[in-house]
C-alpha cells in the first residue's frame, strides 16, 4: 500500500466535470514525494505504451525503452509473438541495451538505450548472455561459484498486450486486459484501420522540462487552440470541440475538434498534405480526433494521417516524449513521401514553438505560492475527466 503525500479529500476536489471540478493541487506537478507515489500508484499498475508492433517485424528485433524508471526490452520471439522483460542484467544490474561506445561528453549524460536485432542479449559488462525469452544461457567463469544455477536465472517478465498495433506492457502479470476498456474509442476509430497503419521512426525528446501531466493536458484540451494558436489553428477552432463522456472503468479519454471544412491540416496551408485515409467518411474528414489511453499514449487522427506520442515521466518536473506519425502503407510508398513528411513536421513545429514555452512557464507557475486550483471551461472538460481517472488510481493505491 502507498500513501499519498496529499490528502485524498483534497485530490477528490479535482474529480467530476468542468462544472464542478478544480485543478489538481499544484504540488502534484512539483513534489518529489508525490512523484514517487504517482509512479507506484499509476505507472506501476497500468498498461504503458512502448511502441508499435511494426517497429519489431522480425524474430530477434527489439526495442529498448524506459518506462516508470525501469529499463525494458520489447522483443519479437522466434515464434512471432511479442514479449517484454526487464533490461537489467541479473548479475550486477547493468542495463543490457545500454551503449558503452560513447564519447566522454556523452558518458556524463544519461545512458543511451539502443534498439536492435539479434538472437541473444549480451551484457556488455561481464558478458552474461540471455536468449530471446530472457533465460540466462551464458555466464563466463561462474562454474566455481557454489550453488550457481544458470537455469534458475531469467530476466523478469512483464505482461504484454497489442491493441491497434500499439504495444502495451504492464508490470503486473495478472493485470486485467486493456482492450475491453477501450470499446468506446474502438468504435470511433473503426474506419481508420489503425492496426494496419505504419509508423515512421519516432523522435524522442529527453527530459522535457515540465511535468508529464502538463504535456497530457496541453495535448487534450482544446480551450487554448483559438487563443494560444490564434491564426494557425483557425481551421479547427475551439468552438468546434466536444468530448465523449467519461465513466469509471473507461480505458480512454477522447474528444473531437470540428474543422471549418474537410481535409484540414496542421501546416501553413491548413490543408491535408497526403491523400485522405482510405475508408473514413466525409464527416470524419471534417474533424480531428484527440485521444488518450492513460497514462502514456496520446493519439491524434486527422484526415490524412495520425500521430502518436508516448509520455514517460523522468522526475516530478520532467518527462521523456516519443513522437511519430502513422500512415497507410500506400502513402509511405509515394515518391514524394519523405519531402511531404518533412513539410508536415515543419508545419507542426509552428504549434510546438508556442506550446513548449507555454508549458515550461506553466511548470514554473506551479511552483509559485500563488499557484491556483482554477475552474475549467467546457472546452477543457477532458481535464476534469483526466483528474477523475488519476484520483481513482491514487485512491486505489492508498487503500
Amino acid at each position: 500500500m502507498a500513501v499519498s503525500p496529499i490528502s485524498l479529500q483534497s485530490l477528490r476536489k479535482s474529480q467530476g466535470t468542468h462544472e464542478t471540478a478544480v485543478g489538481l493541487p499544484p504540488s502534484t506537478y512539483t513534489d518529489s514525494d508525490f512523484h514517487q507515489f504517482e509512479i507506484e500508484s499509476v505507472f506501476g499498475s497500468e498498461w504503458l505504451c512502448v511502441g508499435r508492433q511494426e517497429q519489431i517485424p522480425n524474430a530477434g528485433d527489439y526495442l529498448a525503452v524506459t518506462r516508470a524508471q525501469e529499463p525494458l526490452i520489447i522483443v519479437r520471439s522466434g515464434s512471432g509473438s511479442i514479449s517484454a522483460m526487464s533490461g537489467v542484467c541479473q548479475h550486477r544490474g547493468m542495463c543490457l541495451s545500454a551503449s558503452v561506445d560513447r564519447s566522454d561528453e556523452e558518458m556524463l549524460d544519461r545512458p543511451q538505450f539502443d534498439p536492435g536485432s539479434g538472437r541473444q542479449f549480451r551484457c556488455p559488462y561481464h558478458y552474461w548472455v540471455y536468449d530471446l525469452d530472457g533465460r540466462l544461457v551464458g555466464a563466463p567463469e561462474m562454474a566455481q561459484t557454489p550453488g550457481f544455477a544458470p537455469e534458475d536465472i531469467r530476466l523478469p517478465q512483464l505482461a504484454v498486450e497489442v491493441w491497434k498495433g500499439f504495444i502495451f506492457v504492464n508490470f503486473s502479470l495478472d493485470a486485467a486486459p486493456l482492450a475491453p476498456r477501450l470499446h468506446k474509442l474502438e468504435a470511433v476509430l473503426a474506419n481508420y484501420d489503425v492496426d494496419n497503419l505504419v509508423t515512421v521512426e519516432p523522435e524522442v525528446m529527453h527530459d522535457v522540462p515540465f511535468n508529464w501531466k502538463i504535456m497530457v493536458e496541453n495535448f487534450m484540451e482544446m480551450y487554448h487552440n483559438s487563443r494560444l494558436h490564434n491564426g494557425i489553428h483557425d481551421f479547427a477552432p475551439s468552438s468546434g470541440a466536444w468530448y465523449e463522456e467519461y465513466e469509471a472503468g473507461d480505458g480512454a479519454l477522447f474528444g473531437f475538434n470540428q474543422m471549418v471544412e474537410a481535409d484540414g491540416g496542421f501546416n501553413p496551408t491548413f490543408k491535408a498534405l497526403f491523400p485522405p485515409l482510405p475508408g473514413i467518411t466525409m464527416e470524419e474528414r471534417q474533424r480531428i480526433v484527440f485521444a488518450f489511453v492513460p497514462p502514456t499514449l496520446l493519439l491524434g487522427f486527422q484526415p490524412d494521417s495520425a500521430f502518436w506520442f508516448a509520455v514517460d515521466p523522468t522526475g516530478p518536473t520532467s518527462h521523456d516524449l516519443a513522437m511519430a506519425y502513422i500512415f497507410p502503407e500506400s502513402t509511405i510508398e509515394r515518391e514524394d513521401f519523405d519531402e511531404t513528411l518533412d513539410a508536415a513536421i515543419d508545419g507542426v513545429g509552428n504549434f510546438v514553438r508556442q506550446d513548449m514555452p507555454t508549458n515550461v512557464a506553466t511548470q514554473l507557475g506551479m511552483r509559485s505560492r500563488f499557484a491556483p486550483r482554477g475552474r475549467y471551461s467546457w472546452q477543457e472538460g477532458v481535464l476534469a475527466q483526466f483528474n477523475s481517472w488519476l484520483v481513482e488510481r491514487y485512491e486505489a493505491a492508498s487503500v
